[in-house]
């Protein structure tokens, strides 16, 4: 009767063994599996292109959102133009035949213009120029999105292959983006508009390195570790806020600097 005795608590340990190795592995697979979530989402909010990061922080601050642009220029120096621009005009028309093209050239300047179709995400638009002189000859070639309502699928062209794809097929190198976005505050510059400010920097992680403070007037230049692009001095991003009076104040920020208008 007893000698089956040890040969059950044998199988017993055995058993509790491989449910405690069983229990040990689950736990690592679960905390595996945390960590490369944890990592999946650092890489893309680290990977988000910076009109994205932008736009989040105004919005995250109430700001409505009515303008957006995404541009890039890349200069060609001492290039055979307009030959050279005009045989890459020619590609791009074969890869872009839905979009509304036009040449023009007068004296030394050669030009041609194209204009995506309206779409949900905004508008795309590019222009090659070509400009010669007796010693030198000199191409520009400029590409930029551009939006008014700010919504997902802006966001998720910007972040898709598509808007990479269109850099890769229009310019040589790797120019500089220069992402700027328009708002409007509901409130009065004196009253809640410097804390706005003072909230979307740090929301932006942005040190001030120089600024401009008027009446009906606020422009700040500040350096950011969420952008890796520099301008002049370290800046790479800059806030401008303008009251007229009136209720509504708008808000431009751009990175590294302002192109438009504000």
């Amino acid at each position: 009767m007893h000698v089956g005795f040890p040969e059950k608590m044998l199988v017993r340990e055995g058993e509790r063994r491989r449910m405690k190795m069983n229990l040990i592995l689950s736990l690592f697979a679960i905390i595996g599996f945390v960590m490369l979530e944890h990592g999946n989402k650092t890489i893309v909010a680290d990977l988000a292109p910076d009109l994205v990061k932008l736009a989040a922080a105004l919005e995250a601050e109430g700001s409505l959102l009515e303008e957006w642009s995404v541009y890039s220029r890349e200069v060609i120096e001492d290039s055979d133009s307009p030959r050279e621009l005009e045989a890459h005009a020619a590609r791009l028309r074969d890869l872009y035949p839905d979009w509304d093209w036009s040449i023009t050239s007068t004296g030394k300047v050669w030009e041609a213009k194209a204009v995506s179709p309206a779409s949900n995400y905004g508008r795309e638009y590019l222009q090659l120029i070509s400009t010669r002189t007796p010693h030198k000859a000199n191409a520009y070639i400029i590409y930029k999105v551009a939006g008014g309502e700010w919504n997902g699928e802006s966001a998720t062209f910007l972040k898709s292959g598509k808007f990479k794809q269109r850099r890769n097929d229009i310019f040589r190198g790797e120019p500089p983006i220069f992402s700027c976005i328009k708002g409007s505050f509901d409130d009065r510059m004196e009253k809640a508009l410097p804390e706005k400010v003072s909230n979307l920097m740090a929301r932006l992680n942005a040190v001030e390195t120089e600024g401009i403070r008027e009446e009906n007037f606020l422009s700040i230049s500040a350096n950011s570790s969420e952008f890796a692009d520099t301008f002049m001095n370290g800046i790479n991003i800059q806030i401008a806020v303008r009251t007229s009076g009136a209720e509504k104040a708008t808000v431009t920020v751009g990175t590294p600097i302002i192109t438009v208008e504000y």
